[in-house]
């Protein structure tokens, strides 16, 4: 009965210490994934590439392909980076959420705005488990305009591609899908 009672007291001591650090790291504001980073690095990851990037838009069920020129490309780049969520400044205006998957073996790292008027509306990261190098990153964007709604869902796959597709609903409620999906690894 005493050996039952000091593994309680015990067990309950280290509950409660682990409680305190997971409160103790929400208040210290670790920081979230380096999206603009990671981006920056696939910009050189690009630049190093003897490869052209292909460029499919896909319009009302019409696809038109060409190649861009990778300085061009880097503004593509760069809405996956703007604006910077894991800033100072804007990273209060965020929730981040992790989700390990075993049978997939990734962790998934969400980041969901807790403000309504935040340009990025939820971002997610899918890190390999094993070594923790990004998969993918999907971002939804809210892009005002005047007289629409406009929103951009962007997917980066790790040294592969990235997509953006821009959904346009004017004040009628008509919908217009622009898909640009930009490749550098065949």
């Amino acid at each position: 009965m005493k050996k039952q009672l000091v593994v309680i007291t015990v067990l309950l001591g280290l509950i409660s210490y682990g409680c305190r650090e997971s409160r103790q790291q929400e208040q210290s504001g670790e920081p979230f994934y380096p999206i603009g980073n990671f981006i920056r690095s696939q910009l050189l990851y690009i630049d190093s590439m003897p490869l052209a990037i292909i460029k499919y838009t896909t319009l009302d069920h019409t696809t038109d392909t060409s190649i861009m020129n990778k300085d061009d490309f880097k503004g593509v780049a760069g809405s996956f980076m703007d604006p910077d969520i894991s800033s100072p400044e804007l990273s209060a205006q965020y929730n981040e959420t992790s989700f390990i998957d075993a049978s997939l073996g990734t962790i998934t790292l969400t980041y969901l705005a807790n403000n309504k008027n935040a340009k990025i509306t939820k971002a997610d990261v899918l890190l390999n488990a094993e070594n923790t190098q990004v998969k993918t990153i999907y971002i939804e964007k809210n892009i005002p305009a005047a007289d629409s709604l406009v929103i951009r869902k962007m997917l980066w796959t790790a040294n592969r591609n990235c997509q953006v597709t821009t959904i346009i609903q004017n004040k009628e409620g008509e919908e217009k899908i622009i898909t640009e999906k930009y490749v550098w690894d065949l």
